[in-house]
């Protein structure tokens, strides 16, 4: 028999970022001085390496480097306490049930909470309020939406974009974008990462 205790509370739930960043941490200028890399033909190259390695930097730290809006998708609502993925997290834009024709019901932003100053960030509903039911579909039905990231380009921690420097460097210079980075990448990014998410 299925009940609230014999199910994982974070279910089965993806993400996705539906609107991307509109910059990067670090420049193609600031990256050709740090690879001494001179000219301009490969500009539009260094530019996608720069957005791959922020996007493996990201998936690395399970965090959100530039403001980006993330939809949060679940198939179950069973505790009054959400992980959020990829903090930090800015705000909360709305917590939303579909059925299985599509259409949207908003939940009453009154009924939750943000804190954002813990990692991960959690969405809580309050004592007084009943978490949000859906009854009319059984997968990917609740959706939250919410931005996350530090803010713009200058608020990104230094040692976060230095090592996004060396990462979209060593792209650049082997030609191979790999899932895994450079060992000392890993541990400049290693006190960055976000576990338990």
């Amino acid at each position: 028999m299925i009940t609230p205790e014999t199910i994982n509370p974070k279910g089965n739930r993806f993400f996705e970022v539906t609107t991307e960043p509109s910059t990067e941490p670090i420049t193609v200028t600031e990256l050709k001085l740090w690879a001494r890399i001179d000219g301009t033909d490969e500009d539009t190259l260094i530019e996608g390496i720069i957005k791959s390695a922020r996007r493996l930097t990201e998936q690395w730290i399970h965090r959100s480097l530039i403001s980006q809006t993330i939809s949060l998708i679940m198939d179950k609502w069973l505790v009054k306490e959400i992980e959020l993925p990829f903090s930090p997290v800015i705000s909360i834009t709305a917590v939303k049930t579909l059925d299985e024709s599509g259409t949207i019901t908003t939940y009453d932003s009154d009924n939750y909470y943000l804190i954002n100053d813990s990692v991960p960030a959690r969405l809580i509903i309050k004592i007084d309020s009943d978490i949000p039911e859906n009854d009319d579909r059984d997968s990917g039905g609740f959706k939250i939406i919410y931005v996350a990231g530090y803010g713009a380009a200058a608020a990104v921690p230094q040692t976060i974009k230095e090592a996004l420097k060396m990462w979209t460097t060593d792209i650049y210079e082997n030609r191979v974008i790999g899932g895994t980075p450079p060992k000392l990448v890993r541990d400049m990014l290693a006190p960055f990462i976000v576990h338990n998410v």
